[in-house]
């Protein structure tokens, strides 16, 4: 992100939602975003605190059990 921190997301369920453990809903600004990204895209959304810049590093499928 902007700050240079790389971080992990976990796109759920709205019902499913924990973002202090980086489980986002699938409606959040943010993983509308990163649906359709790959590695190496930029991307940009709006957040709370205005419009926000990050990079997508790595995406993985995977199911939870």
């Amino acid at each position: 992100d902007h700050d240079d921190k790389e971080q992990t997301y976990a796109i759920v369920g709205v019902d499913e939602t924990e973002p202090e453990n980086g489980k986002i809903s699938w409606l959040s600004p943010l993983a509308r975003a990163l649906m359709k990204a790959r590695a190496g895209d930029f991307i940009t959304y709006v957040s709370p605190q205005g419009e926000r810049d990050v990079e997508v590093l790595k995406v993985e499928y995977k199911e939870i059990k």
